[in-house]
């Protein structure tokens, strides 16, 4: 019953991925045919911002709340999200500032409009995180999967009405930022007991840590989306450019699909760290690592054979890939895919540093890539990109686990007889 269960959590997560992400292609369609792309310009900057901010802000923020709800410290998170708030204020308003001051290259206005909506979306993104992360550190899987799909559904609904009564790019990217308040629907996540006496007791720092996972899943959001503009910087060819864009977006689908469903990992994993299961965690890495090799055959094998021959079909006949770059940017993305797991074992044993520095010393291979490699600039961009991805991989993969230690919240209970909550 209880693996049923599971399955179904699980399928609930992947199926809110898959139709917010289906939903949110839809909402940025939507915005171009009706405006032209010369006046959803504004637009794709606001929607390319917004899924880079997700990346930065929502992940680690609803990681870093499962973290510590799972591990029952519910004290300790209450007297964090303050800083929490102070932190993303501070982020938010940095970022209107630089849009406000670059409003005319970027958004071709001279309103507040635009800034405005950067720095809501970047607070959006933070309550984003936070939400999530209180349904799915509460047990509430199908509320967080129902959450990933709401958001992207909102903001189509109200596209359509702006489409309708023949409004601007200005209606439209209302329409983007108001999306994030779709997390409203469940204000139960955001509910803390502030006088609880639960605090953490393998964390030392919640917030360093939140600011920890921030930083790695910057790093790791700029080596897996960075490439088409490292291309355009070395002199690649506009065709180049769109065919590597594509290529990225294409094999990250499946990386999509386990990002949604990371939130049932993250709390599993903390289980077993707080257990005291060491040697499990260990011997669950080493099967981890297996599996990336296995799947990376297998994007060897698809990108060789049909995955060129369909993307074309799909985009085109001019998509300027061979098989030999399709198969390394396969390999890349499962190896991201790889990462991303490796970084939430990290976060349940409430320590990011090793993934801190595996990410640095990525950032610097993929520099010396990028700088040496005797190649074209497509071939070194995506040669840069594996390299990157395998360091980050590799150090993972062998960095030194600390001794995962048995912990109970003050109120005595044991988060692991914590049962789920349905929606």
């Amino acid at each position: 019953m209880g693996r049923t269960r599971a399955f179904k959590q699980t399928g609930a997560l992947a199926a809110g991925t898959f139709i917010g992400g289906v939903l949110a292609y839809a909402f940025f369609a939507l915005a171009t045919r009706v405006l032209g792309a010369r006046d959803a310009a504004p637009i794709s900057i606001l929607w390319s911002y917004w899924i880079m901010v997700a990346a930065v802000l929502t992940f680690p923020l609803q990681h870093w709340t499962i973290r510590l709800l799972t591990e029952g410290a519910e004290g300790t998170l209450a007297r964090s999200r303050k800083r929490i708030w102070v932190g993303t204020g501070v982020g938010a308003g940095l970022c209107f500032v630089v849009a406000w001051v670059a409003r005319e290259p970027l958004f071709h206005d001279r309103t507040l409009a635009f800034p405005v909506m950067m720095a809501s979306i970047t607070a959006g993104a933070a309550l984003t995180g936070l939400v999530r992360g209180g349904l799915a550190g509460r047990g509430r899987f199908a509320a967080t999967g129902a959450s990933l799909a709401l958001e992207n559904l909102v903001r189509v609904a109200l596209a359509a009405v702006v489409a309708l009564v023949g409004g601007g790019a200005e209606a439209f990217g209302l329409a983007l930022v108001v999306g994030s308040l779709s997390g409203l629907m469940w204000p139960s996540s955001l509910r803390l007991d502030r006088s609880s006496t639960a605090t953490s007791k393998s964390i030392v720092s919640p917030v360093a840590l939140a600011s920890g996972l921030v930083a790695s899943s910057l790093i790791a959001q700029i080596v897996l989306t960075g490439g088409p503009v490292a291309l355009a910087a070395l002199g690649g060819t506009p065709r180049h450019v769109t065919a590597l864009f594509l290529g990225l977006a294409v094999w990250r689908a499946p990386y999509l699909i386990c990002l949604g469903v990371a939130p049932q990992l993250t709390a599993v994993l903390t289980r077993m760290a707080l257990d005291g299961a060491a040697r499990r965690l260990r011997r669950n890495r080493i099967w981890a690592g297996l599996a990336v090799l296995g799947a990376a055959a297998l994007a060897v094998l698809a990108g060789a054979t049909f995955f060129v021959p369909a993307v074309r079909l799909v985009f085109g006949s001019e998509l300027g890939l061979d098989g030999v770059i399709s198969a390394l940017i396969g390999v890349g993305t499962v190896l991201a895919i790889g990462n991303m797991a490796l970084l939430l074992l990290m976060l349940a044993l409430g320590t990011p540093r090793p993934a801190n520095r595996a990410w640095l010393l990525a950032v610097l291979v993929m520099g010396f890539v990028l700088a040496a490699a005797p190649l074209g600039p497509l071939d070194r961009v995506v040669a840069a990109f594996v390299a990157a991805e395998l360091t980050a991989f590799v150090l993972l993969m062998l960095s030194r686990l600390p001794a995962a230690a048995r912990a109970t919240s003050h109120e005595g209970a044991d988060i692991t007889t914590r049962t789920p909550q349905g929606m």
